[in-house]
């Protein structure tokens, strides 16, 4: 194994070689760093006279629920197959993503995988709720608006520090906060109103947020973002450039997200607990003054009264 690399060179046209040697990149776990991997790099120098690779993506490895490494002496080996079958590639490689920062071992865990799944059913149903509006290419923005491009501005710099790094952890984690916590939870019902009346800003910030995260996640969930991409934008998303941070969408109002988030979970606390429905009237909640930017859309919301 340790020839894979001399192999294929001696495969390869000699005129392609200034192109493809040495390769872009080794991927493998971190037991056979000092065989695998030093064997490689050592044949391919002598024989050779040049590196292996350019990169090296030294992987953890995955362990059982009691933290043992799977062998099938142990009899703890879970088959990927079956755990494919029941919930798809796309929730497998999310769940693989989500887990640990790159080079450190993880737990295999059916029900972690299941939440990865259910993530992209919610994300699917954002999808299909946003694609339910018309596209516009601009639109006069509120400070709700402001607020959700900000924070989107956050995922897009976190996500490519990962990429850049060959680190998918990053990526995928600070999506799925954002798409759960904030953007589904928070943004989406609070510019419902202004969405169904075709308020432009709403409209045009929507679907920003729906393209850059379908451009983000890609690489971690191959099929399924196309699939939304091409249904919607009518194009497959691997043509897109990855997202980058914009220097318009920076703004302060991303310090307030806390106090959003909480003001909205109080709100809808209050209303549990007077059993009341979560859209009826309410009164006697008032809005921190540091949220008074936000009011409008707060109180169509909440229907504050």
């Amino acid at each position: 194994s340790s020839l894979t690399p001399t192999i294929a060179a001696d495969l390869i046209p000699k005129s392609l070689h200034k192109k493809l040697i040495p390769m872009s990149m080794r991927p493998q776990a971190h037991d056979i760093v000092r065989t695998w991997l030093f064997y490689t790099l050592l044949k391919n120098v002598q024989l050779l006279d040049s590196k292996a690779f350019e990169n090296v993506w030294i992987t953890g490895m995955g362990l059982d629920a009691h933290g043992r490494a799977m062998h099938k002496s142990l009899g703890n080996v879970i088959e990927p197959a079956p755990v494919l079958k029941k919930y798809g590639a796309d929730a497998f490689r999310l769940w693989a993503a989500s887990e640990t920062n790159v080079g450190e071992d993880f737990r295999i865990s059916e029900d972690r995988i299941l939440g990865a799944f259910k993530f992209l059913t919610k994300f699917w149903n954002l999808a299909r709720f946003i694609s339910s509006f018309e596209t516009v290419e601009s639109g006069e923005l509120n400070n709700t608006d402001r607020w959700i491009l900000s924070e989107l501005n956050e995922v897009i710099k976190k996500s490519r520090e990962g990429y850049d790094d060959f680190n998918f952890f990053p990526a995928a984690t600070k999506i799925r906060e954002f798409v759960w916590n904030t953007f589904a939870s928070n943004y989406i019902e609070m510019v419902k109103n202004r969405a169904y009346e075709g308020n432009a800003g709403a409209l045009y910030t929507l679907h920003t947020c729906l393209k850059t995260i379908c451009s983000l996640l890609a690489p971690i969930c191959p099929f399924t973002t196309d699939k939304i991409y091409r249904e919607v934008y009518d194009n497959t998303v691997h043509k897109t450039e990855l997202p980058e941070a914009k220097k318009n969408w920076e703004s302060k109002l991303q310090e307030l997200t806390e106090k959003i988030i909480e003001f909205n979970s109080n709100v809808w606390k209050i209303k549990k607990e007077k059993c009341i429905p979560l859209n009826a009237e309410i009164s006697g909640v008032k809005i921190p003054s540091e949220l008074k930017s936000f009011e409008e859309d707060l109180v169509r919301m909440h229907r504050l009264v």
